[in-house]
């Protein structure tokens, strides 16, 4: 976990909350807090959250057996021997109260944050690289780690809780880190993860069809996106995507005193991109801010990725980078592990790794590669069991697009895989060439660059830079990009040796 060295201070929280309402007492002063009644230890706070399918007055007892020294939840509870702070949003209280903890870190950095249907990721990795090539130290707080500018571990979130947050936004300070690129997920926005922080500038990259699962509604999950508005520093920026009309929505949200930046490919925007160009080995295009214009080049890979780069130029022209630091920036930036990622072993057709695991990802991820491969394009996906079904047939009438699709089986926890192939199945249109149904994920990938011809581009799609799959309640090692390595240097051995275009590569 990351941590600054330097102790918590101590909160009142009458003096953090004036309207609360106390049981017991007539004020609690907290030194640390935790939501996990089993991190409880003697002094803590022991917030009792709402949750999905608890509450955490369930769990109290637990926090006495801990030694919580006091109660901080959403209504009174009955025959507790402990002082209680009452306030109708739990869970936004108790995110103010980590950040107060640590003395709100995020005031003090330079943060920018990214949510999205899709591209946080990569935009949050293209935040860093381009104020990092500029000499800003960065850290990032995201889907593949959490990074304080020093120090890497593997996240268990996207967006962690509020009180890991502060911590690593504190350890950020406390390392001279100056700024933070940080993924918002809409799960995190709704159960108030993200409150106490504060951004600089707010990144929303697109609003498509997911986690319907958790959300219910295309409502519910728009107005928990829309709640990074509110998260904007008074004089900050909100950057949104002209080119998706969803994004419109957040304005409602926003602070007069919030500056507003648009970027888009289509439409017209603050910051543009024309005269694109595009190969396996990445992108050109020139990029426009205002009056000023400049040629980039990324190896960054699709139209999507180009929008990417747009929204995070935004970011890093408000933390004062030049054009000129901008484009440097880009050219600069190397790869986001299973985002468009190359697996390159000398073969002569394209394999790329990707995350995409919705329909508008799988779209776009197709779309890109089809545009920069001059031969077949093979896709080979699932959809994750346990999770939005209603993604499932629009899944799979996106990747009716390719040109032929082999399903498989991605993270099924406890469903059936064959039955999740047929909800995807569903969604093909008639006409379109049957798809090859392999079960197995790992025979999956090994059939797909079986069936690669010269000039043909594999893709193998929902996992990205995931290194397990999770199957009933086991999490089994299962990594795209090794498996794809793997059966390469299979195909390899047994190519003719004219279709060897890089032997070179075969060492790396």
């Amino acid at each position: 976990m990351l941590e600054p060295t330097r102790q918590p201070g101590s909160v009142s929280l009458r003096g953090l909350i004036p309207s609360a309402s106390f049981v017991g007492c007539a004020d609690v002063t907290v030194s640390s807090a935790t939501e996990h009644s089993h991190h409880c230890t003697p002094g803590c706070l022991f917030a009792a959250l709402p949750g999905t399918r608890s509450h955490g007055r369930d769990y109290v007892k637990h926090a006495l057996l801990g030694g919580a020294a006091a109660i901080l939840t959403d209504r009174p509870l009955a025959d507790v021997p402990l002082p209680q702070c009452i306030v109708p949003d739990a869970r936004q209280v108790y995110g103010r109260l980590c950040h107060a903890l640590y003395a709100f870190p995020s005031q003090r950095l330079g943060v920018a944050g990214v949510t999205g249907t899709n591209g946080k990721t990569t935009t949050t990795w293209i935040v860093r690289s381009l104020l990092e090539s500029a000499s800003h130290p960065t850290g990032v707080i995201g889907t593949i780690e959490y990074n304080d500018g020093l120090e890497s571990q593997p996240s268990t979130l996207t967006t962690p809780d509020a009180l890991t947050m502060a911590r690593a936004l504190a350890a950020m300070r406390e390392r001279h880190t100056g700024h933070a690129a940080i993924e918002l997920s809409s799960h995190a926005l709704k159960q108030g993860r993200a409150a106490g922080l504060s951004l600089d500038v707010a990144i929303v990259t697109n609003i498509t069809h997911d986690h319907f699962d958790y959300h219910g509604t295309f409502h519910d999950y728009l107005r928990s996106k829309a709640r990074i508005a509110g998260l904007v520093k008074r004089g900050g920026l909100l950057v949104l995507n002209a080119d998706d009309p969803n994004t419109e929505n957040i304005l409602e949200r926003l602070d007069s005193d919030v500056r507003v930046c648009t970027f888009g490919l289509e439409m017209p925007a603050d910051i543009q991109a024309d005269a694109i160009s595009m190969s396996p080995q990445g992108s050109q295009f020139r990029l426009t801010m205002g009056a000023q214009r400049i040629d980039c080049v990324t190896p960054l890979v699709g139209r999507h990725n180009i929008s990417n780069c747009l929204a995070a130029a935004a970011a890093a022209a408000h933390f004062g980078l030049s054009l000129e630091e901008i484009a440097h920036g880009l050219a600069q930036f190397g790869i986001v592990p299973g985002r468009l990622e190359r697996v390159d072993r000398g073969q002569d057709f394209q394999v790329y790794v990707d995350y995409a695991h919705t329909d508008d990802a799988l779209r776009r991820v197709i779309s890109s590669v089809r545009s920069v491969t001059s031969g077949r394009v093979i896709v080979c996906f699932g959809a994750g069991g346990d999770r939005d079904r209603a993604k499932r047939p629009l899944m799979g009438r996106a990747a009716s697009i390719a040109d032929e699709v082999i399903l498989t089986s991605d993270n099924p926890r406890s469903e059936n895989p064959y039955h999740i192939i047929d909800e995807i199945l569903s969604g093909i249109p008639k006409e379109c060439c049957p798809p090859t149904v392999v079960i197995d994920r790992r025979d999956a990938i090994v059939a797909a660059i079986q069936r690669a011809a010269p000039g043909d581009a594999v893709i193998i799609a929902g996992k990205g830079h995931e290194k397990e799959q999770v199957v009933g309640g086991q999490s089994l090692p299962l990594d795209d990009v090794a498996v794809c390595r793997e059966a390469l240097m299979s195909t390899l051995r047994n190519m003719q040796p004219h279709r060897r275009v890089a032997d070179r590569s075969v060492s790396r």
